[in-house]
């Protein structure tokens, strides 16, 4: 028969493992900040960093460790899996490693208390949980007999130790990822756990938010402009058209955010009287590095020409918001070599050949003394006409002159319907891409003319 000290005795035991006996300081915590180079993200990714340690501080506790990732100079290090050997190699005794991005607010006391509720021996990763309807192509038309969880990335995820120390094993094996093309590093960091990591697959936590709460460890600050300097005319749009197109898809454009361009140009294989602000370009089926290069010497006359600041290339079945691309672009000196759109990667997992670029599709901004340097004494002459462009002149090129594109997440590669509903959610949308199955006049409509409404027409199209 039990005493009533014995019943207490197991109740203790049952209670102080649920809560983890050793308790978690801060100081048990790696947080990772996923940052970029460039001034405006570094200066973010310094704020964030400041306001854990001022947290800490208050809590009287030593601070967790603090990594901004650019300053490790670890190739492809935004696709996270280049950094776990380094992770485990430098901070061998922490218990847990949290990603975040620099708009990631972390409310340090909250993400202490959730992390408290798991144990730091196990193979565990909790994040907020995002998952696809149906196969898309940002990622790679996967296909799971059980739907993918994969974390919201800006919201944050955690890893413990032994999840680390397991995946780190799993690399020096050899196991790594295979695919050439990188798109979305949350969805496939989430295969490679899936793969590698014994099955072990993402654990919702509610705290982990997308939209903030006052129950919130963790959420995505929305963007917010940095101050009203640019407007449409600072900006040069070009678009690149073919005349098989001409009839299907520029009306698209003039309809929808080209009327709100002052600076617009169409560049195209033929001349059309229907586009009096057009220039001919040599066109091929694929690639179209010749012609997007071509793009580049005309727009470089005209920047200079119209003292302007930017240059913006768009494909003519890319849909834009011309109220959020002005605000975005407050945020960056067009005065210096300055690339922004969506980042893809190419073998990343190859150190020595692996290289990031900005994928054409979601809409390249390109500042004007970029522009310059790019054509100055044929520094990125493409190696054939039907090099892959952006992969060529927003990638490699930019190596080559030791420029580093700038990701933004609001500018997007594909359809609505390709991204998870709650990640879009947390997000304002610069742009989407491709007119297939979809009114583009109807994405238009629900996700820009809103924001756009406030800016003036500019009567000078000519309807086809």
């Amino acid at each position: 028969m039990f005493s009533i000290y014995s019943m207490y005795f197991i109740f203790l035991v049952l209670f102080v493992d649920k809560i983890n006996v050793n308790g978690l300081d801060p100081s048990d915590i790696v947080i990772v900040i996923l940052d970029q180079k460039e001034g405006y993200h570094m200066a973010h990714a310094e704020m964030l960093k400041k306001n854990i340690l001022e947290q800490a501080e208050a809590l009287d506790k030593d601070p967790p460790k603090i990594i901004l990732s650019h300053k490790l100079n670890i190739n492809g290090s935004w696709t996270i899996i280049p950094l776990l050997n380094y992770l485990l190699d430098t901070y061998s005794t922490s218990k847990w490693f949290f990603f975040c991005l620099e708009n990631t607010v972390i409310r340090l006391n909250k993400l202490l208390s959730i992390l408290l509720k798991y144990k730091e021996n196990k193979n565990i990763w909790i994040g907020h949980v995002l998952y696809d309807q149906e196969p898309t192509i940002i990622h790679h038309f996967a296909e799971h007999k059980k739907k993918l969880k994969y974390p919201h990335i800006a919201s944050g995820f955690g890893i413990t130790l032994n999840l680390l120390a397991n995946l780190v094993h799993k690399i020096n094996e050899g196991d790594r990822p295979k695919d050439d093309f990188s798109i979305d590093a949350s969805y496939e960091f989430a295969s490679f756990v899936l793969k590698v990591g014994k099955g072990v697959r993402l654990t919702h936590v509610s705290e982990i938010c997308i939209i903030s709460n006052s129950e919130c460890a963790t959420y995505p600050r929305f963007f917010h402009p940095c101050d009203s300097s640019v407007t449409t005319e600072n900006i040069y749009f070009a678009v690149k058209t073919c005349s098989k197109f001409h009839i299907e898809r520029i009306p698209v454009i003039k309809r929808t955010w080209a009327k709100y361009a002052t600076n617009i140009g169409y560049f195209s294989d033929i001349a059309d009287k229907h586009l009096p602000d057009s220039f001919i370009v040599p066109n091929t089926t694929q690639g179209h590095c010749a012609k997007t290069y071509s793009i580049l010497v005309q727009a470089d006359k005209i920047l200079k020409k119209k003292n302007l600041n930017w240059l913006i290339i768009s494909d003519d079945d890319t849909i834009f918001s011309v109220a959020r691309l002005l605000r975005l672009l407050t945020c960056y000196n067009p005065n210096t070599p300055v690339a922004i759109g969506e980042r893809y990667g190419f073998q990343l997992w190859d150190s020595d050949y692996g290289y990031e670029y900005l994928t054409g599709g979601a809409g390249v901004a390109l500042s004007a003394s970029l522009v310059h340097e790019i054509i100055e004494l044929g520094k990125c002459e493409c190696p054939s006409s039907t090099t892959p462009d952006d992969m060529y002149l927003f990638g490699i090129c930019l190596s080559r002159i030791r420029v580093q594109p700038v990701h933004s997440s609001m500018f997007h590669q594909a359809r609505p319907s390709d991204y998870a509903t709650a990640y879009l959610a947390s997000q304002e949308p610069i742009s989407f891409h491709k007119f297939w199955m979809i009114e583009p006049q109807t994405v238009y409509d629900e996700w820009f003319a809103e924001a756009d409404k406030f800016l003036i027409t500019v009567r000078k199209h000519t309807e086809l």
